[in-house]
């Protein structure tokens, strides 16, 4: 059965097979670390069982955000399922669990940003309640043509005060 754990700092390096897929954002190491220090407990690794027991399958990587002036929120900082793990339910297992913990810290709502072009995304996370709230043009550099991102957002639902 599939585990899910903490991300550990030792699992940096045992993720490349994940980072180098055309769906992926590569970020640096110094991202991975930085992020596991200053918001622990939000990241998530999935393992394979079995023979290939200990594979890393995917991760979530999410921030809980409460500056001043701005609503208290969780965001998905980078979300990623090895090609051979896709269609499974382990993105959706990731989210939910950022959702439920994002929701325990006191979010308003949990957002993140996406390629455009992604549509098996767009289409993962409108299933699962997320709307398109805004689009960034030229959000993502990287490739020859600059790529839109678009902004996904859901709510997390508080009971109203009553007077």
């Amino acid at each position: 059965m599939t585990s899910f754990r903490e991300m550990r700092f030792d699992d940096l390096f045992k993720i490349n097979s994940l980072l180098f897929d055309s769906l992926t954002e590569v970020y640096s190491l110094t991202f991975f670390v930085k992020h596991l220090l200053e918001f622990p407990g939000l990241s998530r690794i999935a393992e394979a069982p079995g023979p290939n027991d200990g594979r890393r399958m995917g991760y979530i990587f999410g921030q809980y955000l409460a500056k001043q002036n701005k609503e208290p929120h969780g965001h998905v900082a980078a979300l990623t399922v090895s090609p051979e793990y896709r269609r499974l339910g382990l993105a959706t297992a990731l989210m939910e669990y950022f959702f439920m913990v994002s929701d325990h810290k006191g979010a308003s709502f949990v957002n993140l940003f996406m390629r455009a072009s992604n549509i098996a995304a767009y289409q993962l996370y409108t299933a699962m309640g997320y709307a398109h709230r805004q689009t960034y043009l030229d959000y993502y550099p990287d490739h020859l043509e600059p790529e839109n991102a678009y902004e996904m957002r859901k709510y997390i639902p508080r009971p109203m005060e009553v007077q």
